[in-house]
């Protein structure tokens, strides 16, 4: 292993580590207004350490108890994939060599490397390229080369590989989201024709906020979508894209576990969702409501047939049925009344409001029925078969 940067070196001093590990659970603003206990430790940077081990302890929490490690700053560690998301993904190809275009933390690099016989990361950021050369011999035995270049000088010289990975940055210098490929950096648009030439598989990384069809007809060599649901949230969605694409690309929505497995998928092409029926029912006994990846994907009229449940609405996207279907791929709820949008009829003190296909904000909704927040019963503003306005009180089947 090579000699670690002066940072690093830095970090690595047994006092400062043994300082890190004391205070990992700590208030850093507090810990900030104290003095260090060294006047020649760079205080600030084992600060920020404190505070990414803090983050990391949601995302990759099996980084905490490898010794010597030393975590990239917080903001980057904010865009990395969590250890579930990227051997998630890591699950979608194999070969011999990747090329990991934006390696950042190197979460996805690490993960897809047990796919592979080798893989290079491009970091442009020298910090962060130092930590890499770093941090991975220590993560994983498999070969995986590091280096600190721009990602369009590298792709003009790189050799074929097998698969390439690029997960631009999203967010410009105040943190604001973009979410266009030409926004991004790299401008995945402009790099297309030359990456496209150079892998068998390109997987993009973009942000769950991006328009599917839209994505489709931008980049035009989409082979299949994933959006992909961990903790209750859509947190990625995956463009698997080659030269020669299918005339209809596949798109999967998928909820996984801590580990990365698949708990629940539906796989379809819009030709599918635009071939299907759906039958439309008053609410019955049950109510669905898709997850977010499963929202975001949108087989909405397919999950009627497949599940052999009842839409309450062409747009309101929630479902009903008679008896308890197992399997959905969402949250379930009891109905416990069917309710008029009025002042007062709502007999409770607090709820967890949501509207679907509805004219007011859940927040305005509300001010309406003047409730709190929280509790274990659900209201939801929805328009009903008959395009009726109507409150649903709900509670969630566990």
């Amino acid at each position: 292993m090579e000699k670690p940067s002066p940072k690093i070196e830095m970090l690595l001093d047994a006092d400062i580590q043994d300082f890190i590990a004391a205070h990992t659970k700590s208030d850093v603003a507090q810990l900030a207004l104290k003095k260090a206990p060294n006047p020649t430790w760079d205080y600030k940077l084992v600060l920020e350490q404190i505070r990414a081990r803090q983050k990391a302890d949601k995302k990759i929490p099996h980084w905490l108890s490898v010794n010597s490690i030393i975590m990239p700053p917080p903001d980057l560690i904010e865009q990395a994939s969590s250890q579930a998301t990227a051997t998630y993904k890591a699950s979608l190809s194999d070969g011999k060599t990747f090329v990991d275009l934006t390696a950042g933390c190197g979460v996805d690099s690490l993960a897809i490397a047990n796919s592979f016989e080798n893989g290079v990361c491009i970091e442009k950021n020298e910090y962060a390229s130092q930590l890499l050369r770093h941090n991975l011999p220590l993560l994983t035995s498999k070969p995986i080369e590091v280096l600190q270049q721009d990602t369009h000088d590298f792709v003009q010289e790189m050799k074929p590989v097998d698969l390439i990975i690029i997960d631009p940055q999203r967010r410009d210098n105040k943190g604001k989201g973009k979410f266009r490929f030409e926004d991004c950096d790299p401008d995945i648009l402009k790099l297309l024709p030359q990456i496209l030439n150079k892998t068998r598989k390109l997987l993009i990384k973009a942000s769950p906020m991006l328009d599917i069809d839209q994505a489709i007809k931008t980049l035009e060599c989409v082979e299949e979508i994933y959006c992909v649901e961990w903790k209750g949230d859509c947190k990625e969605l995956l463009l698997m894209c080659s030269q020669t694409p299918p005339d209809e690309p596949v798109i999967h929505a998928v909820s996984i576990d801590d580990s990365g497995t698949a708990l629940k998928t539906i796989s379809f092409t819009q030709k599918d969702e635009k071939a299907a029926q759906a039958d439309f029912s008053w609410p019955c006994a049950y109510i669905y409501e898709p997850g977010p990846a499963f929202q975001k994907a949108a087989p909405y009229t397919l999950m009627s047939e497949k599940f052999d449940v009842k839409k309450l609405h062409p747009h309101t996207h929630m479902y009903t049925s008679e008896h308890l279907i197992s399997g959905f791929p969402g949250r379930v709820f009891d109905l416990q009344a069917v309710l008029a949008v009025k002042k007062g009829a709502v007999n409770l003190k607090a709820a967890n409001i949501a509207t679907r296909n509805f004219p007011l904000s859940p927040e305005n909704l509300r001010k309406k029925l003047k409730i709190k927040e929280g509790g274990e019963d659900y209201i939801y503003g929805c328009t009903l078969a008959d395009n009726s306005k109507k409150l649903l009180h709900l509670k969630r089947l566990q």
